[in-house]
């Protein structure tokens, strides 16, 4: 086994210990008022012990009728900030970097219990969500309320930071809010964000900007990009890797300190391993030295070497296997240490 799994990386402002980060994973444990209870704080706790360098906390809606589940934790309010430093004081007494996905979820509600008294949640167009079981039809987006979606994120961003967060990761994927708009199969404005991959990047790249504007250069400025709405076996459908690598670019020579590469309409499941290793590689190759997040079925750490020492990614995320096993990074720290005792 190589090194490059155990070297160093700059992320932004904050160095890396190695190139093993936590991917986000939504868990369902919050209140019904967003806050985290003893079942979040165990789970990032375990987390936090578990040697990665650092942890992406699943999505925390931007507002209350932008989540996707009324169980999802929330940024949207002052009063959540002391309940959330007891989450990242976990992180900081174990030593492991923690920033925060920021979201809304759009027209992806999942959650029948949310549809009350007539509501109807927001997105770019009037368009049943492909991947919604539910009939939601949900309600265009007005022009005029863009700048306030935009801020809402802003201000999340904020919170997050006052509650001991390194900083903030964008979801652009998953089908959920910003990947609505990128995507046009649930985008079909006529107006400023509507049409071309450049007006339907708008959005996102309004959203990145008031992040970036509202955050010092202290913290980091993540976006978890969906490469495409298909996976790379299937035949391509709605927005496509070439039109995410545009994304990325531009994403890049704004600055982003960190590009966290997964799916969007196609959702995060595929087959085998590294199921999106030629995504992440399409968009490595056009943004530089902007380092680039892996992920996708990652099991193994032969995999996870493989793809540094191609240059297929900088760093790789570990969802679902960590969950299964806590101690998987200590388990491959402890093989690669023998491999070079031999």
């Amino acid at each position: 086994m190589g090194k490059v799994l155990w070297q160093p990386i700059q992320v932004g402002p904050i160095e890396l210990k190695n190139r093993l980060i936590s991917a986000p994973i939504a868990t369902s444990t919050s209140t019904k008022d967003g806050l985290p209870t003893a079942d979040t704080l165990d789970i990032n706790e375990k987390i936090a012990k578990s040697g990665v360098a650092l942890s992406i906390v699943e999505h925390h809606a931007v507002h209350k009728e932008g989540r996707t589940r009324l169980r999802q934790l929330l940024l949207d309010r002052d009063e959540v900030v002391s309940y959330q430093q007891r989450l990242t004081d976990l992180y900081s007494n174990n030593d492991c970097n923690v920033i925060v996905q920021v979201n809304h979820a759009g027209s992806l509600v999942q959650d029948e219990d949310m549809l009350v008294d007539d509501w109807a949640p927001i997105a770019p167009s009037a368009l049943r969500h492909p991947c919604c079981a539910l009939y939601v039809m949900p309600r265009p987006i007005k022009l005029e309320e863009m700048p306030d979606l935009v801020e809402l994120y802003a201000q999340a961003s904020l919170r997050a930071v006052k509650a001991g967060y390194r900083g903030v990761e964008i979801h652009a994927c998953h089908g959920y809010l910003i990947g609505q708009f990128l995507s046009p199969l649930t985008n079909q404005r006529k107006d400023k964000y509507g049409g071309e991959i450049k007006n339907r990047a708008r959005f996102l790249f309004e959203v990145y900007e008031a992040v970036r504007d509202t955050l010092s250069d202290e913290y980091v400025v993540a976006v978890r990009l969906g490469a495409a709405d298909s996976l790379p076996n299937e035949e391509p459908k709605g927005l496509t890797i070439d039109e995410s690598k545009w994304v990325a670019k531009e994403l890049s020579a704004m600055g982003v300190d960190l590009l966290d590469i997964s799916g969007n309409l196609c959702g995060y499941d595929g087959e085998g391993s590294a199921y999106f290793a030629d995504y992440v590689a399409a968009i490595k190759g056009v943004v530089g030295n902007t380092p680039v997040v892996g992920t996708g079925g990652i099991t193994e750490p032969a995999t996870a070497e493989a793809l540094l020492e191609k240059g297929v990614c900088d760093l790789v995320g570990l969802g679902r296997a960590l969950r299964k096993n806590y101690k998987i990074v200590h388990v491959w720290e402890e093989s690669h240490a023998d491999f070079y005792k031999r």
